[in-house]
């Protein structure tokens, strides 16, 4: 019935109530209108129509938009567009399109704008990124799911350190167990394999190999955050990102984890049996958790990538995979406290 109302009605006026559809096309338009962290082609990806959004105005939920004229047809439009009446398309004004006090240069395309509401939404819809041996696949509710922490161990979000030192918990960020959409990825990757050990390297060499290392994330001055998801979709992060992501592919398995926080680096230690000469590894709990470095191409389980920089003298933090999103000084042992609260979930 959401969708039947739709069709007779071209307002953008904010109501008091929203309705699950509405929600899903505003969520929806929220994340394609982010590249950084949705990665490229995601308009493609979400409705498989040819067209890009340009901008996208949350105060008056309007949505500009560009296609070829060639893909200006009904063919195209209708895998987006609930109704052409809502559209509104630019004028041709000395070689430059105008709409309202937009002006987009390019007249080999159509430039137009509608409200949220008239943008055509498929839950069902299953987006894929593909990589070497696997695809991720997702569902737009379950990446809702991300958004909204729903699908995230959670916790507090900024750990305050005994100097009053504040930094992000990373742990917050990473999925829970039994993640529907990382849940498959893994079984992918890992195919048949049963032994932990060989199945936390595979991980591990996806990670370290597929994803890349994002220079600008790293030396921008502030802390990017990404999660799992937004990881997968861009192929790119920093340590930051790279240590979520493979903290958040092992919680799909048996394989206990914890992160290993360093001044100006996250990396993220393995619990197993691993054979290699002087391993780096910390006892945590009388768990022994062996560094598994996310930003090395030719990473393995224990073996150090660093030469001798990342050791117990440099260790500052950690939290494991069995005490949730709690972080503790290693030096100390003590429970760090965190900024006003918890992530939200919903």
């Amino acid at each position: 019935m959401a969708l039947t109302c739709l069709l007779f009605s071209c307002s953008s006026s904010n109501k008091k109530e929203v309705t699950p559809y509405e929600k899903m096309q505003i969520n929806t338009i929220n994340f394609i209108a982010q590249p950084t962290f949705a990665g490229d082609y995601i308009f493609y990806k979400v409705t498989s129509a040819k067209a890009n959004l340009e901008m996208y105005y949350y105060d008056t939920k309007q949505i500009y938009m560009t296609c070829n004229k060639q893909d200006y047809v009904a063919e195209n439009l209708d895998k987006f567009i609930i109704s052409k009446d809502c559209v509104t398309v630019a004028k041709l004004n000395s070689n430059i399109l105008e709409l309202d006090t937009k002006r987009y240069n390019d007249t080999s395309k159509v430039f137009f704008k509608m409200p949220v509401s008239n943008f055509k939404v498929d839950s069902t819809r299953v987006i894929e990124t593909p990589y070497k041996n696997a695809t991720y696949k997702v569902t737009l509710p379950q990446i809702f799911d991300f958004t909204y922490l729903r699908s995230a161990i959670g916790g507090g979000a900024i750990a305050i350190t005994e100097d009053q030192h504040h930094f992000m918990n990373h742990g917050s960020v990473v999925a829970k167990n039994n993640e529907p959409s990382l849940s498959d990825f893994v079984k992918q990757l890992t195919k048949n394999e049963t032994v932990n050990e060989v199945k936390a390297q595979k991980l591990l060499d996806f990670v370290s190999q597929e994803i890349e290392y994002n220079q600008n994330e790293a030396t921008s001055g502030y802390e990017t955050i990404k999660r799992p998801d937004e990881v997968l979709f861009t192929k790119n992060s920093d340590c930051s990102g790279k240590t979520i992501l493979y903290a958040s592919l092992l919680q799909q398995t048996t394989i206990k984890w914890c992160l290993f926080y360093f001044e100006h680096h996250v990396c993220v230690g393995v619990a197993g049996n691993f054979k290699c000469d002087n391993p780096l590894k910390f006892k945590l709990n009388n768990v022994d958790y062996y560094l598994a470095e996310i930003t090395d191409p030719n990473a393995i389980i224990g073996l150090d990538s660093w030469k001798g920089e990342m050791n117990e003298a440099n260790l500052e933090y950690y939290q494991t995979s069995d005490l949730g999103s709690d972080i503790f000084n290693y030096k100390t042992n003590q429970k760090l406290e965190f900024v006003k609260g918890k992530l939200k979930k919903d």
